[in-house]
């Protein structure tokens, strides 16, 4: 049944919240605003019916709380009452966009950096999640809110997680949901987790979807065996290297022929191996969520500024003749930071962060910048960092890097950021 003003409702915590207005409604039930403690949250509340098994999910999920904070995550569930039963979360904040908004372009990320920064909050979100052994099971552009200033994301209908192999009757989307899915040969789990994250990462830097091309678009009206054929394990990637019949259409799918070739080899690499025949027809070919954060935190290395023009443009090492992707201008190869698995252009700007050390923390989390110095103009590294660092020049001698303290950038020097954390700066 629907709630009305001033309802209480009962929650498995011995707390109420009181039901203030409707926000909105879709398929599983409706959402109000709520008062909870003294503050505004959200109340998801059913409309449709499910199992014992759903609900000591919910009320599991709510106990272990969020893997991370991206996702809006049940805080608390309530009593089964008034014929059914729901859950609190939190609101979600101002400035965030629908994601469907970014692809339909009615919203704009505000830089290159906010767009990546939300591809990594993706990553990081979906690792943690995998990492309890959870699997997400419902992934689609519904599921997403961006800042386009900051690129923070926010996750909702988290009430669709389950332990790995685990559904409890939610199936998904077509166009996100993983080959088998489609096909009705597997239930959802972290594999198909996988490929739909593959498919949201896509859409976020393409502006399309994988696998809607000429073939899609000649479809006059969706059922059922068209929809096995085009996202089934038939399905052809729009981009695919060997098989080009499903392309883009010109006029059409504007945004992805624009953007294919913007982002450097690797990533468009990536999305190759990701929609691959081997990737489609064998789940576990697929990248898994490790391997799409260290290829986020290599694509945010590697995005600079031209010294042209300051728009921002990727600076790739080993690219010969490499140019800036708005004015075009040859951009000079720069000294290289090596370690861990990446490889950072230093260019004047250039943060280094945590996670490329690698530390375990915020993902925005800097510890170091470089910096130009105002006296002889050279470029040098600043000690961002609660830490004092060793920089080793290439004859031995070692000198303490103290915080808010700057080294040179010199060829062959070595840095000792932390024990067992060490960096070598090479041409």
């Amino acid at each position: 049944m629907e709630l009305t003003e001033g309802t209480e409702i009962k929650l498995l915590n011995g707390k109420t919240c009181t039901i203030d207005s409707e926000l909105g409604r879709g398929g599983q039930g409706i959402v109000y605003l709520v008062d909870y403690c003294g503050g505004d949250y959200a109340l998801k509340w059913y409309t449709k019916e499910y199992s014992d098994d759903f609900y000591e999910n919910l009320k599991s999920n709510a106990n272990a709380g969020a893997p991370s904070k991206a996702f809006l995550w049940p805080l608390a569930v309530t009593e089964r009452q008034y014929g059914s039963f729901g859950y609190v979360m939190p609101l979600r904040p101002r400035g965030y966009r629908e994601f469907g908004e970014f692809m339909l372009a009615k919203t704009h990320f505000s830089s290159m950096a906010a767009n990546i920064h939300a591809a990594l909050c993706i990553c990081d979100a979906f690792q943690k999640l995998h990492i309890r052994g959870l699997s997400y099971q419902d992934m689609n552009d519904g599921n997403f809110f961006i800042n386009p200033k900051s690129g923070d994301v926010l996750i909702c209908d988290n009430d669709n997680v389950a332990p790995d192999r685990t559904n409890l009757g939610i199936i998904g989307k077509a166009g996100y949901l993983a080959p088998e899915i489609v096909d009705r040969q597997s239930m959802p789990n972290r594999y198909s987790d996988y490929f739909s994250m593959a498919v949201i990462l896509f859409i976020l830097f393409y502006y399309n979807r994988p696998f809607e091309g000429k073939k899609y678009a000649s479809c006059s009206c969706m059922t059922e065996d068209l929809e096995k054929e085009l996202f089934g394990h038939n399905a052809v990637f729009i981009m695919d290297p060997s098989d080009d019949s499903n392309r883009p259409v010109e006029g059409l799918h504007t945004n992805v022929i624009r953007r294919w070739g913007l982002f450097p080899q690797f990533i468009e690499s990536l999305f190759v191996q990701a929609f691959s025949r081997q990737a489609i027809l064998f789940p576990e070919k697929r990248i898994i969520d490790r391997e799409w954060m260290t290829r986020m935190i290599q694509l945010r290395s590697v995005l600079g500024r031209c010294p042209h023009c300051n728009e921002e443009t990727f600076i790739v090492p080993d690219v010969v003749n490499q140019a800036c992707v708005d004015c075009e201008m040859p951009i000079p190869k720069p000294m290289l930071l090596k370690v861990d698995q990446y490889r950072i252009p230093l260019f004047e700007g250039q943060k280094i962060y945590n996670v490329q050390l690698p530390i375990e923390g915020d993902l925005n989390a800097v510890v170091g910048e470089v910096v130009r110095n105002t006296v002889t103009g050279r470029l040098g590294i600043k000690n961002y960092s609660s830490f004092t660092w060793q920089a080793v020049d290439p004859i031995g001698s070692v000198h303490n890097v103290a915080p808010e303290a700057g080294m040179p950038i010199k060829n062959e020097m070595k840095i000792k950021f932390r024990m067992g954390i060490n960096a070598l700066i090479v041409r």
